[in-house]
Formats: C-alpha cells, sequence, structure tokens
C-alpha cells in the first residue's frame, strides 16, 4: 500500500515537528505518486513540495549540488525509494552536512542498504514474501481466466531507525 506508507511518512515527520517537507523522485505518476500523495495527506497543515530529480545518477548528483541551498530550506527529505535516500545522504555527508542534525533523510522499500548506512535510514517496509507469493497466487489466477482484481495492495510498516531528527522535542520553550 504505496499511499498508506507515504501516508505514515508524512503523520512521523509532522508528529516529528517537520513542517517543511521536500519529496524527491524521478516521476510523479503511478507508485511514485501514490508514494508522495500518501506523504502530503499524513503530513496535513505542512508544506509538503516535490522535486524532480533526473535518473541518471551522475546527473542527479549534479541537481542535488546545484540545488544544494535549495533543499537545506526543508528540514526532512522524503525520497520514495531507499536508494535515492541513501545516495542523497551521502551526497549530504561529503557536503558537511549532518544526517539528522541539519536534515533529515527518510526513504521507501526497506532495502537492505537502509541499514548499512551511517545513520541508519529511517524507511517504510514491505513483507517482501508475502509480496512474492501474492505476485505468483495473482499470475495463476490470470493463467486461469479467474482474476476479478489485479490490484493488490499489501499492508506496510514505517521502520524508524536513525536518520530522522525530532525538532518537536528540540524545541526551545521560553515562558514570562
Amino acid at each position: 500500500d504505496n499511499f498508506d506508507g507515504g501516508r505514515q511518512v508524512g503523520q512521523y515527520l509532522r508528529d516529528l515537528g517537520h513542517r517543511r517537507i521536500l519529496c524527491v523522485s524521478d516521476n510523479d505518476i503511478c507508485v511514485d505518486k501514490e508514494r508522495m500523495d500518501g506523504c502530503r495527506v499524513g503530513a496535513e497543515g505542512c508544506q509538503v513540495e516535490w522535486m524532480q530529480v533526473p535518473m541518471n545518477r551522475r546527473e542527479r548528483l549534479e541537481f542535488y549540488e546545484k540545488n544544494r541551498i535549495k533543499l537545506m530550506q526543508y528540514t526532512a527529505v522524503f525520497a520514495v525509494s531507499d536508494l535515492y535516500a541513501v545516495e542523497l545522504l551521502c551526497f549530504l555527508q561529503r557536503r558537511r552536512i549532518c544526517v539528522p542534525d541539519d536534515i533529515s533523510v527518510i526513504g521507501f522499500d526497506n532495502a537492505a542498504l537502509s541499514e548499512n548506512c551511517y545513520p541508519r535510514l529511517t524507511t517504510v517496509g514491505q513483507d517482501a514474501k508475502l509480496r512474492a507469493q501474492t505476485a505468483v497466487a495473482a499470475l495463476r489466477e490470470l493463467k486461469e481466466g479467474q482474476c476479478s482484481d489485479p490490484i493488490r495492495k499489501m499492508p506496510v510498516k514505517l521502520i524508524v531507525r536513525e536518520s530522522v531528527r525530532n525538532i518537536a522535542a528540540c524545541a526551545v520553550h521560553v515562558h514570562a
């Protein structure tokens, strides 16, 4: 359920005090759109913007360099895939921009690399085994002419790790 995964991301970021959230993707259709739309719903009341990044890695890194100042106007970046999230995290760190202290980064998919970077990436996890089993069952149904609905939504779960900062907990409270 790509929409719900995005919604969980948006709600989590909003609950942690993030009010300026950037979604990065190489397109705004299908799965990516569902994830970003969900983020907008979950982050209701926050500014959620989208930035289209190039599909080519070298061009994407050049794009990040060119737009580095704009990126830093946000408190959190939601990349619609872990690959893009980890790539951005590394780009930021190479420029001495601290994740999550300077900017939070969150991904989607719970790919193995999300646990093997520093800081470990907060992401949305999918049950890969269930996804594979569901796909095989759908193919069988299609082959037998019994497929009533080709779209199957499977549950996803936000996996909280270290790449997102709680801004709300860091707020300074001044009393008169």
